[in-house]
């Protein structure tokens, strides 16, 4: 998506927020596009339940068009077009007949990392092709259209979402394969061991130990005694 196109989709995304009915410019053709090279092949019908399943079928989409990770995590103009062809399902359509708008960020992809991972297309791809499917679950489990918890606080955080030993301590501590979602009480900030107070512990820990060159067991076994019941409930199962 070109300049213009994406001050476009911008005024777009705005006038559904007064008027969900607003008919959708298009944007697939110049002043507003290019083609794009290699030519990839997307199916803008195509209906995602998760944020995994939407990484997946790019990744895909990627891999047969020749294209690795390194080729597209810089091109803001692919995902905010990626963003434009699935919007009604990242802004999707309220009982009330409203559309679901969050911030311009979540559909406009900008190049600051600060930003970078609130996109709704980009950043779960960016998670997934850094961890795989294994370790990427804790932050995908959710619709494409919801920013979850697991997102905010580490996907935000390079000394957290980097290092594939402390996202593997996140998924062992929090993440339930039984119902494919997070544990109970994992983002409550009520409970004792939360993944708020994880990401805090590991600044502590990170001033002392050399924690990135360290196996996961290592890591957990210097967590303090309130994240006793996460590990040992996860030894039981």
């Amino acid at each position: 998506m070109l300049p213009e196109g994406e001050s476009r989709f911008r005024e777009y995304i705005h006038e559904l927020r007064q008027n969900p009915a607003a008919s959708r410019p298009d944007l697939n053709r110049q002043p507003y596009s290019q083609e794009f090279s290699p030519r990839l092949s997307i199916d803008e019908t195509r209906i995602f339940r998760t944020k995994m399943e939407l990484a997946e079928y790019i990744d895909i989409c990627f891999t047969h068009a020749g294209l690795n990770r390194e080729d597209v995590l810089g091109r803001n103009d692919l995902w905010t077009w990626l963003a434009y062809i699935w919007l009604d399902q990242l802004a999707p359509t309220r009982d009330d007949g409203s559309r679901d708008i969050k911030e311009d960020a979540k559909y406009i992809c900008s190049l600051d990392y600060r930003d970078y991972y609130r996109h709704f297309v980009a950043g779960p791809y960016y998670i997934y092709s850094r961890h795989g499917r294994e370790n990427s679950r804790i932050f995908l489990y959710s619709p494409v259209y919801e920013h979850n918890d697991f997102i905010e606080q580490c996907a935000s955080r390079q000394f957290i979402i980097a290092y594939e030993n402390i996202v593997a301590c996140i998924n062992r501590l929090y993440f339930d394969p039984r119902i494919a979602s997070p544990r109970k009480g994992a983002q409550s900030r009520k409970r004792p061991g939360n993944i708020r107070r994880f990401v805090k512990v590991i600044q502590q820990l990170e001033l002392t130990f050399d924690i990135y060159d360290m196996e996961p067991d290592q890591i957990l076994g210097l967590l303090p005694a309130e994240f006793n019941e996460w590990i040992i409930g996860k030894q039981r199962r």
